[in-house]
């Protein structure tokens, strides 16, 4: 999708800003009585030295600082002349979607068949340069119809309009302005004057999104000739640069939105309502009726003082003059109907048993009452605005330091530091528990920016990349938006999976939304029949189990998880080898589909996923007694999958990605390296005899950068191979000036030209997926996928680090300090009481372990260098040496 260029500065800038931002902590006298400290880390303190803060204006979106409760968003910009307000709501969106396509989609063994036609039409044009039968017209126009659907404008995030307070720069200057991650306070210092006056003087203002409601709070003082400009998401806006822009009119827009404005004992109101209909305009009928599914999203803001009103007519836009400079108070706040059911399904939870897993299915009609979010809207508002601005702040801070409160890192490297709290800040500003799950570009959008792809669920990895450090970072909660989002597309998988394959369980889809509609999105081939999205979509329901121990939460996600190990199951093709094989299987965006399935058999990350989910299912059955038969068969499947392919390259044995795929390909994501991860197969814990392979694969893989941002460096953690200072620089390379580390080409010679614009994926909006990079940190630290802890296996350039309550695998969270040389420190609490297996980190020394409760000494058994303690649940236990 074509995007709007967006100014950036250069790295340096950008590792400039990094400098300022942390150039307090640098400094701060508690760093090493943090490291040293047996005290408890505070998190929230730890992370309020890591502010960003910026003394010159920054115009652009991509510039602006994020604020966010895991459901709204707002992006701070601050211009010479104004600060802009720019809103979105992870569960606003343009739900049409144009179901007209649907009915040309053809079971996969039609597809197969025509598969086979485009191979032998290209024989008999004597082609044998082409590698893909895409190319062959009819197998081209086939994905051109089935993918009628995902080729509209929508469905897509839809932006919840901005808010500007315009202030005249002659009288205005700015002198700075800072996010602190810790609260979420977004603070701005101008400096004011007149034409009459000697000595300016200095006015403030602050701003946060309350982390628990998502209204937007803002005070400030007294601005002279301030204006406040609120602008609604119009489909159809077309800005201008030596105009205002203009509102261009087409038949398949969305309504216009409502706006209104009036006066209250307050001061004045604004809202804007914003009707969603469900059912996209089609040529069979361009004017669809309204459905029982429809939705909408209602805005509504106050602010004190006294003003006079006028519209802006080009951009539809409504403006308020201050009739005197004086303090201002605004308050925000936005909502859909499901945010209405959600507050009442929570309330109706008893006292003694707050709701777990609430789910909203994508489906649902919502009550007459569901809908009156207008009315909703302005009772929050006018409830809000007459509690005192700094009480709200502190309400909300005491919510944030809940949130860091779950668990802390100190690293003496101070950048590494300010990389895991910047980034469980932007996590926690686009998940939160009973949340919808973020998109591609999570809850930030504004005009183009944020709508790539529909801004959609893509699950071939960058869906579920955005969970992958919630786990170990002790956030389990943070998982349910997943949750939510898988319970929702498995009647689809199962749908696709008996009508498209005519098998058993569930085939999930590539690209999903957050809408009423149940077609598959984008059923085109190959893409479209990646076998990898279908382990890849409930992986992390177990890592959830292995994390927790809850046996009630595995109860209700092992039918979702069993759907997707019957389809592989039935999926897979056992031949005269002796070996289960995955034919056809398609490498994520790299072969497609080939001539006569050349290079379509046995795709690493397949086989990798597949045999996870196998296993997880063997484990899952086992723990709770069911399906004993099928057991049997998907460990029989999982001991006799075919080997991960592999090949000599120039530099020895690697691995490839499928087979008879050439060694030195250039790939966007590290897919080679599949069982290390996401299969979890091979690493420093497991998976010994392929950890040469591995180490050589890693060391020698061609990356284009863009999509690998986390998993290579995971990867090579898990290997014991990452190096922190190589980490850093990949980090700094793609990073924002409002410290997100985007998406950004490295290199060509794959899929990307020289003269590709390396940034081109900078400018599509704030990639999520990347938040995801405090768990290569956790994992340098504390690796537990195998079920059995080992404390800092990956230290080359990490220096003298600690943290606390990191979550192992069985549900213990784990503390432990590193003095750069030797661990100091280790303690774990057992919340469930199981069996605690740990690597010592003290090499061939007797290990003596402590609980806290009593003081007493635990017995504890040694294999080489492993042991093993029986432990009580809610005990802590002190481990070192006798």
């Amino acid at each position: 999708m074509k995007t709007t260029r967006r100014a950036f500065l250069q790295t340096s800038a950008m590792a400039s800003l990094v400098a300022v931002g942390s150039a307090s902590a640098a400094g701060s006298p508690n760093d090493d009585a943090d490291l040293a400290s047996g005290k408890t880390l505070d998190g929230f303190s730890l992370a309020g030295r890591h502010p960003l803060l910026r003394t010159k204006p920054g115009p652009t979106y991509f510039e602006g600082m994020l604020l966010g409760n895991g459901d709204l968003g707002v992006c701070a910009v601050v211009r010479p002349d104004a600060l802009a307000l720019h809103m979105s709501k992870s569960d606003s969106w343009d739900i049409r979607v144009t179901e007209d396509s649907d009915k040309e989609v053809r079971p996969f063994s039609e597809i197969m068949e025509l598969w086979k036609r485009a191979s032998a039409e290209l024989h008999r044009r004597g082609d044998h340069d082409s590698l893909s039968v895409e190319s062959v017209d009819f197998f081209r126009e086939y994905g051109g119809r089935v993918g009628g659907s995902y080729s509209k404008r929508w469905p897509r995030p839809w932006p919840c309009g901005t808010v500007c307070l315009k202030w005249d720069p002659r009288w205005v200057e700015l002198v700075s302005y800072s996010l602190n991650p810790a609260n979420g306070l977004f603070t701005l210092q101008l400096k004011v004057s007149t034409i009459t006056s000697s000595s300016p003087r200095n006015v403030k203002l602050a701003a946060f999104v309350d982390r628990e409601s998502g209204k937007i709070h803002l005070e400030s003082e007294a601005i002279p000739e301030l204006s406040i400009i609120y602008s609604p998401a119009i489909d159809g806006f077309c800005p201008g640069v030596f105009d205002p822009g203009h509102i261009e009119t087409h038949p398949d827009q969305l309504p216009r939105p409502v706006l209104k404005h009036q006066a209250v004992p307050q001061g004045m109101q604004f809202s804007c309502f914003q009707y969603f209909p469900a059912i996209g305009p089609s040529k069979e009928d361009p004017n669809p009726p309204r459905s029982d599914k429809d939705r909408n999203v209602s805005i509504l803001g106050q602010l004190s003082g006294d003003w006079t009103v006028s519209n802006i007519e080009s951009s539809g836009s409504l403006q308020f003059s201050a009739r005197s400079a004086t303090s201002l108070r605004l308050d925000i706040a936005i909502a859909t109907p499901r945010d209405l059911l959600l507050k009442r399904l929570e309330a109706e939870q008893p006292r003694e048993k707050p709701a777990s897993w609430i789910t909203i299915p994508q489906t649902r009609t919502y009550t007459e009452q569901e809908l009156d979010t207008a009315s909703f809207v302005e009772s929050v508002v006018s409830k809000a605005s007459t509690i005192p601005f700094d009480q709200l702040q502190q309400g909300s801070e005491h919510q944030w330091r809940e949130f860091w409160s779950a668990s802390a890192v100190s690293f003496a490297d101070k950048v590494l530091e300010r990389i895991w709290y910047h980034n469980q800040y932007f996590l926690a500003c686009c998940l939160r528990k009973h949340g919808t799950a973020p998109g591609l570009f999570a809850n930030w959008s504004y005009g183009d920016i944020g709508g790539a792809w529909h801004s959609d669920y893509h699950l071939d990895y960058n869906c579920q990349q955005v969970y992958w450090g919630v786990f170990s970072s002790n956030h389990v909660d943070m998982h349910q938006p997943f949750l939510e989002l898988v319970e929702n597309l498995l009647p689809m998988a199962e749908k696709t999976a008996r009508e498209g394959f005519n098998l058993p369980g569930a085939f999930f889809p590539l690209s999903a939304y957050p809408v009423p509609s149940q077609i598959v999105p984008y059923p085109v081939p190959p893409w479209g029949y990646q076998i990898c999205m279908t382990p890849w979509a409930v992986q992390s329901l177990w890592w959830q189990y292995l994390y927790t121990q809850d046996v009630d939460y595995l109860k209700r996600a092992y039918p979702t998880i069993r759907a997707a190990a019957r389809f592989l199951a039935a999926f897979v093709t056992k031949e005269d080898d002796g070996r289960y094989h995955i034919f056809p299987s398609i490498s994520s965006e790299n072969w497609g589909c080939t001539v006569d399935f050349k290079m379509n058999k046995d795709c690493i990350l397949d086989l990798a996923l597949t045999r996870f989910v196998l296993d997880a299912m063997v484990n899952a059955s086992t723990i709770l007694g069911q399906d004993d038969e099928e057991r049997r068969h998907w460990k029989e499947i999982s001991n006799n999958l075919a080997s991960y392919p592999q090949s000599q390259g120039p530099h020895g044995e690697v691995w490839l990605d499928i087979v008879n795929a050439p060694p030195e390909h250039v790939y966007n994501v590290p897919i080679t390296l599949a069982p290390v991860f996401p299969g979890e197969q091979v690493g420093v814990a497991r998976g010994s005899e392929f950890l040469e392979i591995a180490t050589r694969t890693a060391k020698t893989i061609r990356l284009e950068g863009g999509n690998d941002l986390v998993s290579q460096p995971l990867i090579r953690a898990r290997l014991g191979i990452l190096d922190l200072a190589w980490f850093k620089g990949q980090i700094e390379y793609c990073m924002l000036q409002d410290g997100v580390s985007n998406d950004r080409v490295r290199q060509s010679g794959g899929r990307y030209g020289m003269s590709t614009d390396f940034d081109f994926m900078m400018r599509m909006g704030l990639w999520c997926e990347n938040f995801a990079v405090p768990v290569v940190l956790n994992e340098c630290m504390m690796q537990s996928y195998a079920g059995t802890i080992r404390l800092f296996p990956n230290v080359t350039n990490l220096g003298a680090a600690r943290f606390d309550n990191l979550r192992a695998v069985g549900a213990f969270l784990v503390s432990a300090a590193f003095d750069g040389k030797s661990v100091t420190r280790f303690e774990i609490l057992s919340e469930r009481g199981a069996s605690l297996k740990f690597v010592s980190p003290w090499k061939q020394k007797t290990i003596r372990v402590v609980s806290s409760s009593d003081g007493k000494h635990v017995t504890a058994a040694a294999d080489g260098e492993t042991w093993t303690v029986a432990t009580r649940a809610g005990e802590r236990y002190s481990i070192s040496v006798r």
